[in-house]
């Protein structure tokens, strides 16, 4: 079963089971994921819906930051269920030791094939590498940081 079809099977679930709040949610998740095949007038793979919900977590995460520096109670509640839910269609996260093993597995193919460039350089090819590795599993920020450790 694809992604967008599971999406849309778990809809209908929260719809017979009345639960508002995720039926929202998953309305959003599919409304951004409409919008976007008619703007690219294709069919999103399971990669690219993958990386759309990761978009929205994001989002929706940096508004839980702002109710959060603003104090609004409600408003940290609906992002936390939010955030929750987009989790549930996402893979599991790498653990911080798992990330540093893939970077320096990515580290080792780049030497191997002498594909290392001298300095900065060398940490936009490890990125490249590592991002290609770990795909959804891990944020770009905490692969920007496993990278860091393993150059320095």
């Amino acid at each position: 079963m694809s992604l967008k079809a599971q999406i849309q099977a778990t809809v209908v679930e929260s719809m017979k089971a009345r639960d508002s709040a995720k039926t929202q949610v998953l309305r959003n998740i599919t409304s951004a994921i409409k919008k976007k095949e008619v703007d690219e007038r294709k069919e999103l793979s399971d990669a690219e819906v993958l990386k759309l919900i990761m978009n929205l977590e994001k989002q929706v995460r940096e508004t839980l930051d702002q109710a959060k520096s603003l104090g609004r109670a409600e408003s940290i509640q609906e992002c936390d269920y939010e955030i929750s839910v987009l989790k549930g269609f996402l893979p599991q996260a790498l653990s911080e030791a798992e990330l540093l093993a893939e970077t320096r597995a990515a580290l080792e193919s780049l030497k191997s094939a002498g594909q290392l460039p001298e300095g900065n350089a060398a940490m936009g090819a490890l990125m490249k590498a590592t991002m290609a590795r770990v795909g959804a599993r891990a944020e770009g920020k905490a692969v920007q940081a496993a990278v860091k450790s393993v150059l320095a």
